[in-house]
């Protein structure tokens, strides 16, 4: 199903709109292959591993036509994307019985037949053409440039400037955070402007990666130095300065809205309009009864990760 159907529906029933992880470097992805030497991944879902890159990590799924990826708190994993941009397939069981809205942004009817499949037949390679269903899928649905294109697009934000707020995340990654600001700058450029800069997520970061949650792997040095801000930093306790700074934007996009809701409301007190706001639930975890109450009557739009099955 197009996507944006998708989006309008769930926003219709709960009030939210489905986003998902996405991969910031879709040219890494390798020619489709034929020879690969194995059937399936040696890399197992919550098994500890000793790569030192995401170079070595990635070659290791390039290897392998399918590779296992499971559910963790929720359905969404960067795993997922790791697998597709390395041009092979994950497996996902029980995945048919997840949310309607869950991985909305995925080609999940064509995941649950491969790995039904080979339930039911038996281990087969893929031939080409199933490699490159999912290939053109990951490259044109699910690159951190596509999913800020949809967040966009839906909120009819295509040419406007965007103020992109999360106090935490130049010291504490969160991925959808992350993944959607690299997303917003790939798409909009200078149009995108960070109140609180995450420097390890530009090229000429000289600093540690390997401390960064996941070893920095996927997102750390994603974009080109070119693209920094020029915004100076706020302090983080002067609202009105983030308040009035806001009001040479179209739109606040808020990266992690847990971690920054009680910067949002301080913003709301200094008279920055609700429908100004489009916020972004990352967390693992569904929300509960009290945060969708709240996102009712705020008047904000929301982009939720998970959902569950009540």
């Amino acid at each position: 199903r197009n996507v944006f159907d998708v989006a309008r529906e769930c926003h219709r029933r709960d009030g939210v709109y489905p986003l998902n992880f996405s991969f910031p470097r879709p040219k890494l992805m390798p020619p489709t292959l034929t020879d690969r030497p194995h059937f399936l991944s040696t890399t197992i879902p919550g098994e500890p591993f000793s790569f030192d890159s995401w170079d070595d990590y990635l070659a290791e799924y390039r290897s392998a036509f399918f590779a296992l990826s499971t559910k963790k708190g929720g359905w969404d994993t960067f795993r997922h994307l790791e697998i597709l941009f390395s041009g092979g397939i994950p497996l996902l069981p029980g995945l048919r019985k997840a949310h309607q809205y869950s991985l909305a942004h995925f080609p999940k009817r064509a995941l649950s037949a491969v790995y039904d499949s080979l339930v039911q037949q038996g281990p087969a390679v893929p031939g080409d053409a199933t490699q490159e269903f999912f290939r053109d899928f990951a490259t044109n649905h699910l690159s951190s440039e596509a999913l800020a294109s949809y967040l966009l697009q839906v909120n009819g934000l295509e040419s406007s400037s965007i103020l992109f707020v999360d106090e935490s995340l130049p010291s504490r990654t969160d991925y959808l955070s992350a993944f959607t600001y690299i997303g917003l700058k790939q798409v909009t450029g200078q149009r995108t402007q960070a109140a609180y800069e995450p420097l390890y997520l530009f090229d000429d970061f000289a600093g540690e990666t390997s401390t960064l949650y996941g070893r920095g792997f996927g997102y750390s040095r994603s974009l080109p130095a070119a693209l920094r801000g020029s915004l100076p930093s706020p302090d983080s306790s002067d609202a009105s300065h983030l308040a009035e700074l806001s009001a040479s934007f179209d739109a606040i996009v808020v990266g992690n809205y847990d971690a920054n809701r009680g910067l949002v409301e301080k913003l709301r007190e200094h008279g920055v309009p609700a429908s100004k706001f489009v916020c972004i639930v990352g967390s693992d975890l569904p929300s509960d009864f009290r945060l969708r109450h709240d996102i009712a009557r705020s008047g904000m739009t929301f982009f939720v990760r998970e959902f569950v099955k009540l």
